[in-house]
Protein backbone atom coordinates (compact mmCIF):
# COMPACT_ATOMS: atom_id res chain seq x y z
CA UNK A 1 0.00 0.00 0.00
CA UNK A 2 2.93 2.75 0.89
CA UNK A 3 4.60 1.71 -2.60
CA UNK A 4 1.69 2.11 -4.15
CA UNK A 5 1.38 5.66 -2.63
CA UNK A 6 4.58 6.62 -2.72
CA UNK A 7 4.88 7.80 -6.18
CA UNK A 8 1.55 9.91 -5.91
CA UNK A 9 3.16 11.32 -2.29
CA UNK A 10 6.57 12.51 -4.14
CA UNK A 11 4.58 14.05 -7.10
CA UNK A 12 2.62 15.91 -4.45
CA UNK A 13 5.98 17.09 -2.33
CA UNK A 14 7.32 18.12 -5.71
CA UNK A 15 4.57 20.57 -7.17
CA UNK A 16 3.92 22.22 -3.69
CA UNK A 17 7.89 22.91 -4.00
CA UNK A 18 7.43 24.26 -7.27
CA UNK A 19 4.32 26.54 -6.18
CA UNK A 20 6.64 28.13 -2.82
CA UNK A 21 9.38 28.80 -5.50
CA UNK A 22 7.11 30.17 -8.19
CA UNK A 23 5.31 32.60 -5.47
CA UNK A 24 8.73 33.55 -4.14
CA UNK A 25 10.20 34.60 -7.31
CA UNK A 26 6.85 36.78 -7.98
CA UNK A 27 7.28 38.47 -4.71
CA UNK A 28 10.37 39.26 -5.55
CA UNK A 29 9.86 41.10 -8.92
CA UNK A 30 6.88 42.71 -7.25
CA UNK A 31 8.71 44.28 -4.86
CA UNK A 32 11.66 45.12 -6.95
CA UNK A 33 8.70 46.75 -9.20
CA UNK A 34 7.21 48.79 -6.57
CA UNK A 35 11.22 49.66 -5.22
CA UNK A 36 11.59 51.20 -8.55
CA UNK A 37 8.46 52.65 -9.06
CA UNK A 38 8.74 54.60 -5.42
CA UNK A 39 12.55 55.86 -5.99
CA UNK A 40 11.30 57.22 -9.46
CA UNK A 41 11.28 61.21 -9.96
CA UNK A 42 7.89 61.02 -10.45
CA UNK A 43 6.77 59.34 -7.70
CA UNK A 44 5.13 61.73 -4.55
CA UNK A 45 5.79 58.68 -1.71
CA UNK A 46 8.61 57.99 -0.14
CA UNK A 47 9.78 54.42 0.57
CA UNK A 48 11.47 54.90 4.03
CA UNK A 49 10.01 57.98 4.85
CA UNK A 50 12.04 60.26 7.56
CA UNK A 51 10.81 60.25 10.94
CA UNK A 52 8.27 63.15 11.67
CA UNK A 53 9.75 65.98 13.17
CA UNK A 54 8.75 66.73 16.64
CA UNK A 55 6.24 69.36 17.22
CA UNK A 56 7.47 71.59 20.31
CA UNK A 57 4.21 72.23 22.35
CA UNK A 58 5.20 73.72 25.23
CA UNK A 59 8.30 75.19 26.71
CA UNK A 60 8.71 71.52 28.75
CA UNK A 61 8.45 69.42 25.53
CA UNK A 62 11.38 71.64 24.56
CA UNK A 63 13.43 71.00 27.36
CA UNK A 64 12.65 67.34 27.59
CA UNK A 65 13.22 66.43 24.08
CA UNK A 66 16.45 68.45 23.43
CA UNK A 67 19.41 66.92 25.32
CA UNK A 68 21.02 70.10 25.83
CA UNK A 69 17.95 71.67 27.86
CA UNK A 70 17.58 68.30 29.69
CA UNK A 71 21.13 69.18 31.15
CA UNK A 72 19.74 73.15 31.79
CA UNK A 73 16.73 71.50 33.66
CA UNK A 74 18.82 68.78 35.74
CA UNK A 75 21.32 72.05 36.53
CA UNK A 76 17.76 74.76 37.87
CA UNK A 77 16.88 71.72 39.36
CA UNK A 78 20.44 70.97 41.16
CA UNK A 79 20.31 74.97 41.73
CA UNK A 80 16.88 75.47 43.02
CA UNK A 81 15.99 72.48 45.15
CA UNK A 82 16.06 74.25 48.47
CA UNK A 83 15.59 71.12 50.59
CA UNK A 84 17.12 68.30 48.36
CA UNK A 85 14.47 66.19 48.33
CA UNK A 86 13.99 65.91 44.34
CA UNK A 87 10.86 68.20 44.37
CA UNK A 88 10.37 71.69 43.78
CA UNK A 89 8.10 74.03 46.18
CA UNK A 90 5.94 76.73 44.39
CA UNK A 91 8.13 79.30 45.10
CA UNK A 92 11.49 77.48 43.48
CA UNK A 93 9.35 76.66 40.79
CA UNK A 94 8.58 79.69 39.63
CA UNK A 95 12.22 80.47 39.60
CA UNK A 96 13.22 77.82 38.10
CA UNK A 97 10.22 78.64 35.11
CA UNK A 98 11.58 82.20 35.09
CA UNK A 99 15.53 81.07 34.04
CA UNK A 100 13.97 77.84 31.91
CA UNK A 101 12.24 81.39 29.83
CA UNK A 102 15.18 82.99 30.23
CA UNK A 103 17.17 80.09 28.98
CA UNK A 104 14.63 79.80 25.55
CA UNK A 105 14.65 83.64 24.96
CA UNK A 106 18.27 83.13 24.83
CA UNK A 107 18.34 80.44 22.76
CA UNK A 108 15.91 81.90 19.83
CA UNK A 109 18.68 85.04 19.35
CA UNK A 110 21.31 84.81 17.36
CA UNK A 111 24.17 83.14 18.49
CA UNK A 112 26.44 85.94 17.19
CA UNK A 113 25.37 88.59 19.61
CA UNK A 114 24.59 86.48 22.39
CA UNK A 115 25.38 83.38 24.33
CA UNK A 116 23.36 81.07 25.70
CA UNK A 117 22.74 80.88 29.55
CA UNK A 118 23.73 78.40 31.98
CA UNK A 119 23.22 78.30 35.55
CA UNK A 120 26.16 78.90 38.20
CA UNK A 121 25.93 75.36 39.50
CA UNK A 122 27.49 72.51 38.32
CA UNK A 123 24.95 70.19 36.57
CA UNK A 124 23.66 67.25 37.72
CA UNK A 125 23.70 63.39 35.81
CA UNK A 126 20.30 62.56 34.44
CA UNK A 127 19.19 60.07 36.18
CA UNK A 128 19.15 56.75 34.14
CA UNK A 129 15.88 55.52 32.05
CA UNK A 130 15.84 52.28 34.34
CA UNK A 131 15.13 54.11 37.90
CA UNK A 132 12.39 53.43 39.14
CA UNK A 133 9.81 56.08 39.19
CA UNK A 134 8.03 57.22 42.03
CA UNK A 135 8.51 59.30 45.14
CA UNK A 136 12.29 58.26 46.50
CA UNK A 137 12.95 56.98 49.68
CA UNK A 138 14.59 58.51 52.66
CA UNK A 139 18.38 57.04 52.07
CA UNK A 140 17.87 58.51 48.39
CA UNK A 141 16.51 61.72 50.05
CA UNK A 142 19.32 62.39 51.73
CA UNK A 143 21.85 61.66 49.26
CA UNK A 144 19.77 64.22 46.83
CA UNK A 145 20.14 66.64 49.54
CA UNK A 146 23.82 66.18 49.92
CA UNK A 147 24.30 66.44 46.29
CA UNK A 148 22.31 69.37 45.91
CA UNK A 149 24.39 71.14 48.81
CA UNK A 150 27.28 70.53 46.81
CA UNK A 151 26.32 72.16 43.46
CA UNK A 152 25.38 75.16 45.57
CA UNK A 153 28.57 75.25 47.03
CA UNK A 154 27.13 75.41 50.50
CA UNK A 155 29.04 73.62 53.88
CA UNK A 156 26.87 70.67 55.40
CA UNK A 157 25.49 72.58 58.57
CA UNK A 158 24.38 75.70 56.26
CA UNK A 159 22.72 73.27 54.06
CA UNK A 160 21.24 71.56 57.22
CA UNK A 161 19.78 74.69 58.28
CA UNK A 162 18.53 76.06 54.78
CA UNK A 163 16.36 72.56 54.75
CA UNK A 164 15.04 72.75 58.25
CA UNK A 165 13.83 76.75 57.21
CA UNK A 166 12.16 75.47 54.03
CA UNK A 167 10.07 73.20 55.83
CA UNK A 168 9.43 75.39 58.80
CA UNK A 169 8.34 78.07 56.52
CA UNK A 170 6.63 75.47 54.49
CA UNK A 171 6.62 77.99 51.70
CA UNK A 172 4.73 76.88 48.42
CA UNK A 173 3.66 73.09 49.57
CA UNK A 174 0.20 72.46 50.86
CA UNK A 175 -0.44 74.12 53.89
CA UNK A 176 -2.58 72.82 56.59
CA UNK A 177 -5.58 75.27 57.18
CA UNK A 178 -6.95 76.48 60.46
CA UNK A 179 -10.16 74.20 59.85
CA UNK A 180 -8.13 70.73 59.24
CA UNK A 181 -5.75 71.78 62.18
CA UNK A 182 -8.73 72.32 64.42
CA UNK A 183 -10.82 69.58 63.40
CA UNK A 184 -8.16 67.14 63.43
CA UNK A 185 -7.81 68.18 67.20
CA UNK A 186 -11.33 67.88 67.97
CA UNK A 187 -11.43 64.45 66.02
CA UNK A 188 -8.33 62.71 68.08
CA UNK A 189 -9.81 64.30 71.23
CA UNK A 190 -13.22 62.57 70.88
CA UNK A 191 -11.69 59.53 70.05
CA UNK A 192 -9.26 58.95 72.44
CA UNK A 193 -11.45 60.24 75.30
CA UNK A 194 -14.13 57.36 74.34
CA UNK A 195 -11.64 54.92 74.40
CA UNK A 196 -10.62 55.53 77.79
CA UNK A 197 -14.18 56.22 79.26
CA UNK A 198 -15.39 52.84 77.56
CA UNK A 199 -11.83 51.06 79.62
CA UNK A 200 -12.80 52.25 82.69
CA UNK A 201 -16.72 50.07 82.24
CA UNK A 202 -15.88 46.87 80.01
CA UNK A 203 -14.81 45.11 82.92
CA UNK A 204 -18.71 44.58 83.08
CA UNK A 205 -19.84 44.23 80.19
CA UNK A 206 -20.91 40.57 78.40
CA UNK A 207 -19.06 38.47 76.05
CA UNK A 208 -15.67 39.97 76.45
CA UNK A 209 -15.70 41.42 80.36
CA UNK A 210 -14.21 38.31 81.05
CA UNK A 211 -11.04 38.89 79.12
CA UNK A 212 -10.86 42.36 80.58
CA UNK A 213 -10.77 40.74 84.16
CA UNK A 214 -7.81 38.49 82.99
CA UNK A 215 -5.60 41.79 82.20
CA UNK A 216 -6.72 42.62 78.79
CA UNK A 217 -6.31 46.49 77.98
CA UNK A 218 -8.90 48.03 75.90
CA UNK A 219 -5.99 50.94 75.15
CA UNK A 220 -3.73 48.69 72.64
CA UNK A 221 -0.92 50.49 71.13
CA UNK A 222 -2.14 49.78 67.83
CA UNK A 223 -4.95 52.40 68.60
CA UNK A 224 -2.59 55.41 68.78
CA UNK A 225 -1.24 54.52 65.00
CA UNK A 226 -4.76 54.50 63.59
CA UNK A 227 -5.96 57.40 65.19
CA UNK A 228 -2.83 59.27 63.69
CA UNK A 229 -3.66 58.24 60.29
CA UNK A 230 -7.52 58.95 60.46
CA UNK A 231 -7.37 62.31 62.14
CA UNK A 232 -3.71 63.34 60.38
CA UNK A 233 -3.47 61.77 57.04
CA UNK A 234 -6.98 60.02 56.60
CA UNK A 235 -5.83 59.89 52.46
CA UNK A 236 -2.99 57.74 53.30
CA UNK A 237 -2.48 54.61 51.56
CA UNK A 238 -2.33 52.71 54.86
CA UNK A 239 -5.96 53.47 56.09
CA UNK A 240 -7.59 52.65 52.43
CA UNK A 241 -10.66 49.82 53.35
CA UNK A 242 -8.28 46.99 51.59
CA UNK A 243 -5.20 47.91 53.61
CA UNK A 244 -7.28 48.42 57.03
CA UNK A 245 -8.87 45.05 56.59
CA UNK A 246 -6.44 42.54 54.88
CA UNK A 247 -3.57 44.06 57.16
CA UNK A 248 -5.45 43.35 60.15
CA UNK A 249 -6.33 39.79 59.21
CA UNK A 250 -2.47 39.32 58.14
CA UNK A 251 -1.06 40.47 61.41
CA UNK A 252 -3.40 38.77 63.72
CA UNK A 253 -3.77 35.75 61.79
CA UNK A 254 -0.04 35.29 61.65
CA UNK A 255 0.98 35.82 65.05
CA UNK A 256 -1.48 33.46 66.45
CA UNK A 257 -0.96 30.86 63.98
CA UNK A 258 2.98 30.79 64.88
CA UNK A 259 1.82 31.08 68.73
CA UNK A 260 -0.03 27.67 68.22
CA UNK A 261 2.77 26.24 66.39
CA UNK A 262 6.29 27.92 68.25
CA UNK A 263 4.89 29.26 71.42
CA UNK A 264 5.68 32.78 72.15
CA UNK A 265 9.92 33.54 72.01
CA UNK A 266 12.26 35.67 70.68
CA UNK A 267 12.57 33.89 66.63
CA UNK A 268 8.62 33.66 67.29
CA UNK A 269 8.57 37.58 67.43
CA UNK A 270 10.73 38.07 64.71
CA UNK A 271 8.89 35.53 62.50
CA UNK A 272 6.18 36.86 62.93
CA UNK A 273 6.82 40.12 61.99
CA UNK A 274 8.94 38.87 58.89
CA UNK A 275 5.91 36.82 57.71
CA UNK A 276 3.66 40.03 57.93
CA UNK A 277 5.80 41.97 56.35
CA UNK A 278 5.90 39.75 53.42
CA UNK A 279 2.43 38.57 53.08
CA UNK A 280 1.29 43.05 53.08
CA UNK A 281 3.78 43.59 50.34
CA UNK A 282 2.24 40.46 48.22
CA UNK A 283 -1.32 41.44 48.99
CA UNK A 284 -1.05 45.61 48.89
CA UNK A 285 -1.94 45.59 52.42
CA UNK A 286 0.81 47.09 54.21
CA UNK A 287 -1.14 48.33 57.42
CA UNK A 288 1.52 49.95 59.94
CA UNK A 289 -0.63 49.31 63.06
CA UNK A 290 -0.41 45.42 62.38
CA UNK A 291 2.93 45.60 63.73
CA UNK A 292 1.88 46.96 67.02
CA UNK A 293 -0.49 43.78 67.20
CA UNK A 294 1.97 41.39 66.13
CA UNK A 295 4.34 42.47 68.96
CA UNK A 296 1.88 42.97 71.75
CA UNK A 297 0.36 39.23 71.45
CA UNK A 298 4.16 37.76 71.50
CA UNK A 299 4.50 39.58 74.87
CA UNK A 300 0.71 38.93 76.13
CA UNK A 301 -0.78 36.27 78.25
CA UNK A 302 -4.44 37.93 77.66
CA UNK A 303 -3.77 38.15 74.26
CA UNK A 304 -3.01 34.25 74.03
CA UNK A 305 -5.86 33.23 76.37
CA UNK A 306 -8.34 35.17 73.44
CA UNK A 307 -7.11 32.66 70.61
CA UNK A 308 -8.51 33.29 67.59
CA UNK A 309 -10.86 36.00 69.03
CA UNK A 310 -8.12 38.41 68.66
CA UNK A 311 -8.53 38.33 65.24
CA UNK A 312 -11.24 40.57 65.77
CA UNK A 313 -11.24 42.33 69.36
CA UNK A 314 -10.32 44.76 70.28
CA UNK A 315 -8.86 46.07 67.73
CA UNK A 316 -11.14 45.60 64.80
CA UNK A 317 -14.18 46.01 66.51
CA UNK A 318 -13.31 49.05 68.40
CA UNK A 319 -12.05 50.76 65.17
CA UNK A 320 -15.36 50.08 63.20
CA UNK A 321 -17.83 51.06 66.23
CA UNK A 322 -15.87 54.29 67.89
CA UNK A 323 -13.17 55.07 65.45
CA UNK A 324 -14.22 55.16 61.84
CA UNK A 325 -17.45 56.94 62.98
CA UNK A 326 -15.63 59.36 64.47
CA UNK A 327 -13.06 60.07 61.94
CA UNK A 328 -16.46 60.62 59.40
CA UNK A 329 -17.39 63.23 60.97
CA UNK A 330 -13.87 64.59 61.38
CA UNK A 331 -13.70 64.55 57.16
CA UNK A 332 -17.08 65.90 57.08
CA UNK A 333 -16.63 68.99 58.70
CA UNK A 334 -13.35 69.45 57.25
CA UNK A 335 -14.91 69.27 53.77
CA UNK A 336 -17.89 71.64 54.71
CA UNK A 337 -16.93 73.30 57.75
CA UNK A 338 -13.48 75.21 56.16
CA UNK A 339 -11.57 78.25 57.70
CA UNK A 340 -8.28 79.71 57.36
CA UNK A 341 -5.66 81.84 60.18
CA UNK A 342 -6.51 85.75 59.11
CA UNK A 343 -3.97 86.82 56.41
CA UNK A 344 -2.98 90.54 56.29
CA UNK A 345 -4.28 91.36 52.88
CA UNK A 346 -4.11 94.80 51.78
CA UNK A 347 -7.05 96.77 51.92
CA UNK A 348 -9.36 97.55 48.78
CA UNK A 349 -9.31 101.35 47.90
CA UNK A 350 -13.16 102.57 48.11
CA UNK A 351 -15.12 102.79 45.10
CA UNK A 352 -14.95 106.31 43.37
CA UNK A 353 -18.61 107.86 42.27
CA UNK A 354 -16.63 109.66 38.85
CA UNK A 355 -17.13 107.42 35.84
CA UNK A 356 -13.69 105.70 35.20
CA UNK A 357 -11.94 105.25 32.07
CA UNK A 358 -11.19 101.48 31.21
CA UNK A 359 -7.66 100.69 31.28
CA UNK A 360 -5.42 100.04 28.76
CA UNK A 361 -4.90 96.51 27.83
CA UNK A 362 -1.32 95.18 29.15
CA UNK A 363 1.31 93.94 27.08
CA UNK A 364 1.76 89.66 27.46
CA UNK A 365 4.43 89.03 29.98
CA UNK A 366 5.29 86.05 30.87
CA UNK A 367 3.17 83.80 33.49
CA UNK A 368 4.32 84.27 37.36
CA UNK A 369 3.41 80.81 38.06
CA UNK A 370 4.72 77.63 36.15
CA UNK A 371 1.72 75.96 34.22
CA UNK A 372 0.16 72.81 34.98
CA UNK A 373 2.14 71.13 32.24
CA UNK A 374 5.73 72.21 33.88
CA UNK A 375 4.67 70.63 37.53
CA UNK A 376 5.00 67.61 36.93
CA UNK A 377 8.09 68.02 35.32
CA UNK A 378 9.95 69.89 37.87
CA UNK A 379 8.26 67.74 40.66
Amino acid sequence: FMCVQSPVYILFELITSIRAVVWLLIRRSIMSALQAHVQHPSCRRALFPAPLKHRHTSLVHRAVVDRESSQDVQSLLALYDGDGDGRLTLAEAQQAFAAIQTLETLRGSPKASIQPLRPVAQPVAPASSTAPSGPATWDVQVLNGIRAAKARGQSSASALSSYIASKLRNSGKSRATASDVVWSFCGMFAAVAALGVMSLHVRSWPLVGEWHQQGLNLLLGSFGTICVLLFARPEAEAMRIWNFVAGHVIATATVVLLLHLLGPGVFTRALAMGLMVAFMLLTDSVHPPGGALVLMAVDSAPIQNMDWWFMLYPSLVVTAAVLLPLSLACNWLKAHARFDFPTDAPASPAPSSAPSTPPRPHPLSPPSTPPSDLRPKLA
